[in-house]
């Protein structure tokens, strides 16, 4: 069964003055675990520099559009 999980992200950039400097993202992933959540990130976020902090599993039951 699929369940939502909150997922923390540390991502990596630079500002205009080329001094890297990092962010938090958070994003809720719908997957069937914390395996597949990480694929799904690393999909969603390919090309960027960032760190998966945490993962945890979320109370939602779904999301209504």
């Amino acid at each position: 069964m699929n369940q939502y999980y909150k997922v923390r992200v540390k991502v990596e950039w630079e500002d205009d003055k080329g001094k890297v400097k990092y962010r938090g993202e958070e994003y809720i992933v719908n997957a069937l675990n914390p395996t597949d959540v990480e694929a799904k990130i690393h999909e969603h976020l390919k090309g960027s520099d960032f760190e998966i902090s945490s993962i945890s599993v979320t109370k939602i039951m779904g999301i209504i559009d």
